[in-house]
């Protein structure tokens, strides 16, 4: 399964042009190994940017592992595909909760698209798409469970400095810039800008770099939703980079975005990073 998976990731980088019109994200052959850590995390090594899951623990099941949480699997291969681009990345408090969401939001974004496909059921309710590995969370978080979402209120103002949190900052960004222009570029967007994040970045460096590569690459017009959303997340601007300027009105959906009471934020369990490698 977590081959499976591996290779449904890859195939939903390349629809928006990745490997082709645009430079290949991981384009190479991934290892991956399962039944690994003996504990419920999964995670990508440094070195050897290989991904291993680890045990599950669901319904108290030692053996019931990682990999069989599609959301998982594919939340380890984001962080293997941002390696790619930006070796070295997670350097710090705020590059490592971007790292997180960029596991969060192809974890999700996967798992819905590959579900019409393969005739896989979505989740019951669509306001709950947004929560990633909802099935691994059962044993750490309230019902309905959720490991992480890419729904949050949170903003930069509500930083708490761990990674597992405040990643909820960013990864509410690329699903607010679907609205506009549509899946494919909004996925180029948000993926194309991760070549250019150091690996000490910022949120402000990151929104400056995806906002420059977007206008750069699509022109301005195609640019304002992705500098709407970050804006929306009350990420700072730099104080000298017209690209970030604030004469975009935020969008209403942004705005006044709430959440059902029946899917309430969870922030999920405190992060349990190994030494060597980006966890869950």
């Amino acid at each position: 399964m977590a081959y499976f998976w591996v290779n449904e990731a890859q195939q939903y980088l390349q629809g928006p042009g990745f490997g082709s019109e645009l430079p290949g994200a991981n384009h190479r052959m991934q290892p991956v190994r399962i039944n690994q850590w003996a504990a419920d995390n999964s995670f990508l090594t440094d070195k050897k940017a290989e991904i291993r899951l680890g045990k599950g623990g669901v319904d108290n099941a030692e053996d019931t592992e990682d990999t069989e949480d599609t959301e998982v699997v594919v939340h380890e291969y984001g962080h293997a595909v941002h390696h790619a681009q930006a070796p070295g990345f997670a350097s710090s408090m705020e590059t490592g909760s971007i790292g997180e969401a960029l596991g969060d939001y192809p974890a999700v974004a996967v798992d819905e698209h590959a579900a019409p496909p393969y005739g896989r059921p979505l989740k019951a309710d669509v306001a709950c798409v947004a929560c990633a590995a909802d099935w691994d969370s059962v044993t750490h978080s309230n019902a309905p469970h959720c490991l992480h979402r890419i729904n949050s209120d949170q903003t930069h103002a509500d930083r708490i400095s761990k990674v597992h949190t405040d990643s909820e900052i960013w990864s509410r960004a690329p699903p607010d810039i679907h609205t506009t222009p549509g899946p494919r570029i909004a996925d180029q967007i948000t993926v194309n800008a991760q070549f250019g994040f150091s690996p000490d970045t910022s949120f402000t460096a990151a929104a400056q770099t995806t906002v420059a590569t977007t206008q750069k690459k699509h022109g301005k017009t195609t640019a304002n939703p992705a500098r709407t959303a970050l804006q929306t997340q009350a990420i700072p601007r730099p104080t000298r980079h017209p690209a970030l300027t604030s004469h975009t009105a935020l969008n209403s959906h942004t705005t006044t975005r709430s959440r059902p009471a029946h899917c309430p934020q969870n922030r999920g369990r405190p992060g349990r990073r190994p030494q060597n490698g980006r966890g869950e």
